[in-house]
């Protein structure tokens, strides 16, 4: 009827829009998706067609979803590395240890269904539930909404520092200026004592130019930094 238009349908489950509101921003439209994402199968039941309504289908599609976001990714920012190192950078990313840590992080714990009895939560649970979440997101508003939503999640939890990690732009710096023939040096600018701990600045120089700089509590750790800025710098140009 024509009157029902005028007023918007309230949500089945006010308690998940406002957690997904919240954490993901925005306000999804098919609440039992995500109450099934939230399921554990300790607290599951069969249907009449004897499938269980766990999050175990969901989990399995989000983990694939979430496979390629970050593999997409990581080929898109990085167009000179190899696939054995994109592929160690992405197994980082979305490991058990990674998605457990987030789910926490947006108090997936406080929205689980469980019944584990005198069980303990495992880890691997929240870990789980993250992914079923990403498959919930993706059946709702397809692929490209999804990758915007958790590459800023991901990235709001230190995914650029947690890549660069697993590179190492020193050595990197070395065979592009050995193929190239450019002179690279790395030269000590400062030097500092504090709290009986010293502290290195580092500046990158291609030919006697400076390309970049960086700081660490080693020297190794300054000329590592400094790499990635003056990688960084030529990727730019």
């Amino acid at each position: 009827m024509w009157f029902k238009r005028l007023f918007k349908k309230k949500s089945e489950h006010p308690e998940i829009t406002a957690y997904v509101r919240k954490h993901l921003g925005f306000s999804p439209t098919q609440t039992n998706l995500y109450r099934q994402a939230f399921r554990h199968s300790s607290a599951s039941k069969r249907n009449n067609k004897g499938i269980k309504n766990s999050n175990e289908r969901l989990e399995f599609l989000g983990d694939a979803v979430l496979d390629l976001i970050v593999a997409d990714y990581l080929y898109d920012q990085f167009p000179k590395l190899d696939e054995g190192q994109l592929t160690k950078m992405k197994a980082k990313v979305v490991s058990r240890r990674t998605l457990n840590a987030l789910g926490e992080k947006i108090d997936l714990p406080q929205q689980l269904e469980l019944n584990l009895g005198k069980q303990v939560l495992h880890q691997s649970i929240i870990g789980n539930a993250f992914e079923a979440l990403v498959g919930a997101v993706y059946l709702e508003n397809g692929y490209h909404f999804t990758e915007k939503i958790f590459l800023k999640l991901l990235k709001k939890n230190n995914l650029d520092k947690m890549v660069h990690l697993d590179v190492d732009f020193k050595s990197k710096l070395h065979e592009y200026c050995q193929k190239d023939k450019i002179n690279l040096s790395f030269a000590v600018i400062g030097e500092q004592q504090e709290a009986g701990k010293s502290f290195y600045q580092i500046e990158v120089r291609l030919d006697g130019k400076a390309y970049g700089s960086g700081s660490g509590k080693s020297k190794k750790a300054a000329e590592q930094t400094a790499a990635r800025q003056a990688w960084e710098q030529l990727e730019e140009n």
